[in-house]
């Protein structure tokens, strides 16, 4: 016997009410950070760094999840973090900060002022995405390709079956789409079908690049029944882009924050010999490099070369913070494990700097001064670290 086809996933009705910058700055940031890559919007900041900022992290490396996603080292792609943080700073009044200030470290205090001009700046653009966001009617959702052809003003008019909260928009209503482009409503014309409202409206204005009527009539048949179609009725929204856009002032906001301000809403820190163009390596990238035998063509080696960094320090502090390191190498491994990932989870003060004879070196340290150090990149993982101390070396950093 055979089973009739599931019905089409209708598009949801309209959201109506007040849009909250919380529920947006996310999508918008990562709408802003994608047009600057495709060349359409200037952030000051190259296409790689861009890039960077939206890099998906597909490693199947283990790490453990924690529910504070601002503490430690910030998980990629690193414009969720990014976003999180201006949301704070926007919600708080001041510039968000997850990083204590080791009282060893001497940080740049030349940025002092430059805080001062992100929190201005991040207050002055924040309050206007609010009063951008109150103007907002309604929130669609729209596929692409036809979401980059609202945006470039190709597509004119977005056709919906007129059910719901469609028959509650009008002319001069604010509909945000996507969560990041706001466009106004001209006039709404109403149909008894979809093949009406494409020959009236002309496919060119509603469906750019679909060439006939009835490959038109199936892109909606995708979405509704004929039953509901003809229920229902069809509604044509014309619609035109207002100069005013969210994305405009998260430009703004990016533009002056630059990869120093960048650098500060991701957790990092900025001291004497910090690169101010280098972003954290992924959390899993840290992890595997971490994990990487100490002795690969050694037959039967098992140890990592973490756990062998840490067989290093175990002695050194005096009220045993890195615990007891003691059992077969799995025994160990699964130490050093515990070690690192608490480690890149609750770090408070990173740092992307130059350190001889490494070169620049990815650094993090807890609260108590603790830390590990790779390679820039992440992928050569350098060692532990003890608290920073006068006379540490000629000490052995034993304390």
């Amino acid at each position: 016997m055979a089973t009739e086809a599931p019905p089409p996933a209708q598009p949801a009705s309209p959201g109506v009410g007040r849009v909250q910058l919380k529920d947006c700055i996310e999508e918008l940031l990562k709408f802003t950070l994608t047009s600057s890559v495709n060349g359409e919007l200037d952030l000051g900041l190259s296409k790689d760094y861009c890039s960077q900022l939206l890099q998906q992290d597909d490693s199947s490396t283990p790490f453990p999840s924690f529910t504070d996603t601002l503490t430690g080292v910030p998980s990629y792609p690193l414009y969720k973090h990014l976003a999180a943080t201006l949301y704070q700073s926007i919600s708080s009044g001041t510039l968000f900060r997850i990083s204590d200030k080791l009282e060893s470290i001497n940080e740049d205090n030349s940025y002092n002022l430059k805080e001062e001009e992100w929190t201005k700046l991040i207050m002055e653009e924040g309050s206007q995405l609010q009063s951008i966001l109150a103007t907002v009617d309604f929130e669609l959702h729209v596929q692409e390709p036809f979401f980059s052809q609202l945006k470039d003003g190709q597509k004119t008019v977005e056709g919906r079956c007129a059910i719901g909260n469609y028959n509650r928009i009008v002319p001069g209503a604010f509909i945000l789409f996507n969560k990041s482009l706001l466009l106004q409503v001209q006039d709404v014309h109403r149909y008894v079908s979809f093949r009406e409202m494409l020959e009236a409206e002309s496919l060119q204005r509603v469906l750019p690049g679909v060439k006939t009527i009835e490959e038109g009539v199936q892109v909606y048949r995708n979405f509704y029944s004929e039953e509901k179609e003809s229920s229902n009725g069809v509604i044509a929204i014309c619609v035109t882009k207002p100069t005013s856009q969210l994305y405009n002032c998260m430009t703004t906001i990016i533009l002056g924050l630059s990869c120093g301000g960048i650098q500060r809403m991701l957790n990092m820190v900025h001291t004497v010999g910090t690169n101010l163009e280098k972003l954290p390596p992924p959390a899993s990238t840290l992890i595997s490099s971490f994990l990487t035998l100490h002795n690969p063509h050694v037959k039967g080696s098992k140890l990592t070369g973490g756990a062998r960094a840490l067989a290093k320090h175990v002695n050194r502090s005096s009220d045993k913070y890195w615990g007891n390191f003691w059992g077969s190498d799995s025994n160990k491994n699964r130490l050093a494990f515990n070690t690192i990932s608490h480690l890149v989870a609750r770090s408070c003060w990173l740092n992307m700097h130059t350190v001889p004879p490494h070169g620049v070196v990815f650094e993090i340290r807890v609260a108590e001064g603790f830390g590990a150090r790779w390679s820039e990149d992440g992928h050569q993982f350098i060692g532990f670290l003890e608290p920073y101390m006068m006379d540490g070396h000629s000490k052995r950093w034993k304390h």
